[in-house]
């Protein structure tokens, strides 16, 4: 496991986290083609030579920020979908909050419409991003939907759900609302993606719940 970086002392990330921290919301907010260095160096407030030091080209920023949200989007599948004691519908649960929390972080009311995923966003801009990042993109896919049906097998396991719950079916009512979700909210607002989060709980439960 990768050790959390030093604070400075005021407290803040070292400057190249803090790099990482604003490429990533401004890559999100505007695109990565509309995005510059002397953006990003605005927003941390140091030069672009700085920026030049730590990364090099904005290729090797771009392949970076994206590398950290593979890492914790991994670890979030492992707490969220492997973890122990959780019934499927609490990890669904957990998934629609975690999705509340980003939204949030770029829209002031339930009814903004401001993206807020990384990866949605760039499947518009495949082109600029690195074969390597664009694998990583698929992987990450593969693995998000190897772990939602393990959690859904494990559910069947724990008598939650019934013996002949199809789940390959079932893991295809969910993922697409992870996939998809920044660009349902942009459309009709968080509230009809939290919506569609219930609505898939309740027809699993009702479909092949065992209660």
């Amino acid at each position: 496991m990768a050790r959390p970086e030093k604070k400075s002392q005021l407290g803040q990330p070292p400057m190249k986290a803090q790099i990482k921290e604003a490429a990533r919301a401004l890559f999100i907010q505007r695109g990565i083609s509309d995005v510059s260095y002397g953006d990003i160096a605005e927003v941390v407030n140091t030069t672009r030579a700085n920026l030049h030091y730590h990364f090099g080209n904005k290729s090797a920023l771009i392949e970076e920020v994206f590398q950290e949200t593979f890492d914790d989007l991994e670890a979030q599948f492992q707490d969220v979908w492997a973890r122990p004691g959780l019934t499927l519908a609490e990890r669904i649960g957990l998934v629609a909050r975690d999705c509340e929390r980003r939204f949030y972080q770029f829209n002031d009311t339930a009814k903004g419409r401001n993206p807020w995923s990384l990866s949605a966003r760039v499947r518009f801009e495949r082109h600029l991003i690195s074969e390597r990042t664009q694998e990583g993109i698929s992987e990450m896919s593969r693995h998000f939907e190897e772990f939602v049906a393990h959690a859904v097998k494990l559910a069947i396991g724990e008598g939650e759900l019934r013996p002949d719950t199809p789940v390959r079916q079932v893991v295809m009512l969910i993922t697409p609302l992870w996939y998809f979700g920044s660009l349902l909210t942009q459309h009709s607002g968080l509230n009809k993606l939290l919506d569609h989060y219930q609505a898939v709980i309740d027809t699993v439960t009702a479909a092949y719940g065992t209660e």
